[in-house]
């Protein structure tokens, strides 16, 4: 049962509201929970959050608690006045160690409990139906729900360890792994399965065709260099120039546009990412001059003797931080901003 209904729900596990999960069984008396119940909010119990299913995707689901021990679940559309468009799914339930335990007819079974006060129902993978007697439906903030999905996002990002990916280890060889990091780095983000052949000096890299693009099959060749930089080329078939990524200015990279995690050296990397976009000038960490908002937001004045430009920057801290710069532009009317992470 929890597959089934969740299918339709997986592309919604995140939210803009929090709320805190603590599930311990409270039900003594099934007769308080029969008749009908709408899945009103969907929640991630390990990180608390929550957001409302009419909202976001313009239904819900009815659940059906019968007195004979029988019931139902089914989606419906709020475009229909309430008139369900998908099949019921029929189940059984029983109350056992002071949770109702939903059973389908598939053998699938699930568990209705009620946690400080809330009808919750578990869907799996830690995730859960807030229900009410009631539909309620909110209106959603499209803008606030995908800011929220990408500070959860940099949130994970910026609290995972990660090496410089471009860097060989002669004493434990990791060629293929750092073809695959350049490959990734040349398709934007893309995966590639790669193969080398020492005695050849040779490499492959494949990627598997998705809806959006077809599969891609690079053969070039590699050399590990004697003061152990891995370099790779090939020729591009489609345009017919030859790909190269040299191991000194890819370490380089990584380092230049990493954060500290005591953030001493934001300026050395606001410099390094300004100065890449704009080729008229140069920076350093000397010429950027921060004027914070908070511990982590501000503003970063560059100069190049006579000439300055004021990017817009935050920070999310974390291990491995992630600095953003943005600023307005009048004449194009949007704002375009860059992350050192991508830029690495």
């Amino acid at each position: 049962m929890k597959k089934r209904m969740i299918g339709t729900t997986a592309v919604l596990a995140t939210s803009v509201m929090l709320c805190g999960v603590n599930v311990n069984a409270q039900i003594t008396d099934s007769a308080d929970y029969m008749g009908e119940w709408y899945a009103n909010y969907m929640m991630d119990g390990q990180n608390g959050m929550r957001m409302n299913l009419a909202g976001i995707m313009g239904g819900s689901y009815l659940f059906t608690l019968n007195e004979d021990g029988t019931g139902s679940v089914a989606y419906f559309g709020l475009e229909d006045a309430g008139e369900e468009e998908a099949e019921h799914i029929a189940f059984t339930w029983e109350l056992t160690d002071e949770k109702i335990v939903l059973k389908a007819e598939d053998g699938s079974e699930t568990t209705l409990d009620d946690v400080d006060g809330e009808v919750l129902v578990d869907m799996g993978d830690d995730t859960w139906f807030a229900l009410g007697r009631e539909l309620i439906q909110e209106d959603l903030d499209w803008d606030a729900l995908m800011e929220a999905m990408d500070d959860e996002e940099n949130e994970e990002k910026a609290n995972t360890p990660k090496e410089n990916p471009y860097v060989y280890h002669p004493e434990a060889p990791n060629t293929e792994a750092v073809i695959a990091a350049y490959m990734k780095s040349y398709s934007f983000g893309s995966e590639y399965e790669i193969a080398v052949d020492e005695g050849n000096g040779t490499f492959t890299a494949d990627r598997p065709g998705d809806e959006y693009s077809e599969a891609e099959h690079i053969e070039g060749t590699y050399e590990v260099t004697a003061d152990d930089f891995v370099n790779i080329r090939w020729i591009n078939e489609e345009y017919g120039f030859e790909e190269a990524f040299e191991g000194t200015e890819y370490v380089e990279k990584w380092n230049r546009y990493t954060v500290k995690e005591d953030l001493s050296n934001v300026p050395d990397v606001i410099a390094a990412m300004a100065a890449s976009m704009d080729y008229e000038h140069q920076y350093t960490a000397d010429s950027v001059t921060l004027t914070k908002t908070s511990e982590t937001e501000g503003t970063a004045a560059l100069r190049d003797g006579d000439y300055e430009f004021v990017y817009d920057y935050s920070i999310v801290p974390g291990i491995d931080p992630i600095l953003t710069i943005r600023y307005y532009d009048e004449e194009l009317e949007y704002t375009p901003e860059w992350n050192n992470y991508n830029m690495r």
